[in-house]
C-alpha cells in the first residue's frame, strides 16, 4: 500500500510540471507577459589593448660578473665610401615572341603552348626550349618565357590592332 500512495504522489508531481511547461508554452504563443528573469548586464570595463607604458628602469651600475669586458669610451668606425657605377640597360624587345594560343594533347593530356618566335610557329610543352627561348610556364592565357636568362610573361596575341 506504501508503494501506491508514493506512485500516486510522483504522478501527480510530474502532471503539475508539464502542466505549468505546458501553461507557459501556449502563453508565450498568446503574446500574454511570461516573466522573464533577468540577470543585470555586467559591463566590462573598456580595454583598447594598447601596450602600457614601460615604468621600469634598468641599474646597470653592478660590476661585471665575470671581469671579461673592458669599458671603451669610443668606438671609431672608418668611413667607407661606396662608388656606384651605374649600368644603363637597354630594355630588351620582346616583340620577337608572340603566343598564339595553346592546344591539349589528347594522349599525355598535357598543355601545349603555340608561341610564334622570328615568324616561326613552334609548339612547346612547359621546360622545352626552342631558338633560346624556353617556356617555363603555360598558363592558358599567358605563358612565362626565359631569353638569356631573362623571364617574362607575356599574353596572348589576339590579333587584332
Amino acid at each position: 500500500m506504501k508503494n501506491k500512495k508514493v506512485t500516486y504522489l510522483l504522478g501527480l508531481v510530474v502532471a503539475i510540471v508539464w502542466g505549468l511547461i505546458i501553461y507557459r508554452v501556449f502563453s508565450a504563443a498568446n503574446g500574454d507577459d511570461v516573466p522573464v528573469i533577468t540577470k543585470a548586464a555586467v559591463k566590462e570595463p573598456y580595454d583598447d589593448y594598447t601596450i602600457p607604458k614601460d615604468t621600469t628602469r634598468l641599474l646597470l651600475n653592478y660590476r661585471d660578473p665575470f671581469g671579461l669586458v673592458k669599458p671603451k669610451d669610443t668606438v671609431k668606425l672608418s668611413a667607407i665610401k661606396h662608388t656606384e657605377k651605374k649600368i644603363m640597360l637597354k630594355p630588351m624587345d620582346w616583340s620577337f615572341i608572340q603566343y598564339s594560343g595553346y592546344m591539349r594533347n589528347p594522349n599525355s593530356r598535357k598543355l601545349v603552348a603555340i608561341l610564334s618566335i622570328n615568324g616561326n610557329s613552334v609548339m612547346m610543352a612547359e621546360g622545352e626550349t626552342s631558338n633560346n627561348v624556353k617556356l617555363i610556364k603555360n598558363m592558358r592565357d599567358s605563358v612565362k618565357v626565359s631569353f638569356n636568362g631573362k623571364t617574362k610573361f607575356i599574353v596572348m596575341h589576339t590579333g587584332t590592332i
